[in-house]
């Protein structure tokens, strides 16, 4: 895997880098494991938006072996406590330092992979859920939430409701993806409603006519989401022309659903998530793999990168 970079400040010392832990989508623990690797740097002539699909074309003319192939034991990780995480735990050490160039430039970093062992054995695939972001050349920014909590049960149901939350900023406006499930359903009475609720701090407070669903923040302002929810208490949809937020505000905010007539309630869990700036343009990174052979010529390009620390 190869990823570009032209966010790394000229005069840069770098004497490794580091992944950290996906916080929004994989809870529990990962296992520990170690990996079969070397790695790469060189500065490439191609700006990310411009990357290859061949690895050749995006190393640059003087590469640097940093690592050369050797075994790296990362340590078992626990999803983070709130997204994003605090730290980057899955460090890969340099023997040799590498220096960006004054006038900066576009850093290539390129990580063979020739083998793993973990708990399952020498050589398994492995999934470690790195966290990643995603850039569009549009500029616009997605956030997904990070969900905690639970939510609680409509009535009749066994299964607990919950929400999957995504703001985007769409330049202009920002809008929130809502996917509700095990909510209230509709009888065809079409008084069933989702609702989406927004706080500026967290909390926990047990609803008073159902002290089994908790408000995870503050409810500071609510919205009726359009459309309804389906037989199954499920819903999809967007709350569309919200304001442009400032970036770097925590939003703590919660889905639900009820029945204007009968007054079921279901609760979803907690999501909060940090708003975003717009999207930087042109893309400041970018990604060429093949998961399949380290020795392939060619991979994919992707503008879904780890998000890397360099130290």
């Amino acid at each position: 895997m190869q990823t570009l970079h032209v966010d790394v400040p000229g005069g840069t010392t770098i004497h490794g880098h580091a992944y950290r832990r996906d916080a929004v989508g994989v809870r529990g623990q990962i296992d520990g494991f170690t990996s079969d690797l070397s790695v790469t740097l060189s500065m490439s002539s191609n700006l990310p938006h411009q990357a290859s699909t061949a690895f050749a074309n995006n190393a640059g003319p003087t590469p640097v072996v940093v690592l050369p192939r050797t075994l790296v034991t990362f340590p078992p990780t626990d999803r983070p406590g709130i997204d994003p995480a605090a730290t980057f735990e899955l460090q890969v050490p340099y023997l040799v330092p590498f220096v960006v160039p004054a006038q900066g430039g576009t850093l290539c970093v390129d990580v063979e992979v020739w083998g793993n062992t973990s708990a399952a054995g020498p050589n398994r695939n492995l999934s470690i859920y790195l966290d990643a972001h995603e850039n569009y050349a549009s500029g616009i920014a997605e956030q997904p939430g990070f969900r905690f909590g639970s939510g609680c049960a409509a009535p009749g149901n066994t299964a607990t409701a919950f929400a999957t939350l995504v703001l985007w900023h769409r330049t202009t406006q920002m809008t929130m993806d809502v996917a509700l499930r095990d909510g209230v359903p509709e009888n065809g009475q079409g008084l069933t409603r989702a609702w989406l609720a927004f706080g500026a701090s967290q909390n926990n407070v047990p609803w008073p006519t159902r002290l089994d669903c908790t408000m995870w923040g503050t409810a500071d302002v609510w919205f009726v989401l359009p459309g309804m929810p389906n037989a199954q208490g499920d819903y999809d949809g967007t709350l569309t022309g919200l304001p442009v937020l400032p970036p770097g505000h925590r939003l703590w905010c919660q889905a639900g659903s009820v029945h204007l007539g009968t007054g079921a309630l279901a609760f979803g869990d907690g999501s909060t998530l940090v708003t975003p700036p717009v999207g930087p343009l042109p893309i400041p990174v970018s990604r060429i793999a093949n998961s399949n052979d380290h020795a392939a010529a060619t991979g994919a390009v992707s503008y879904a990168v780890p998000v890397m620390s360099f130290y």
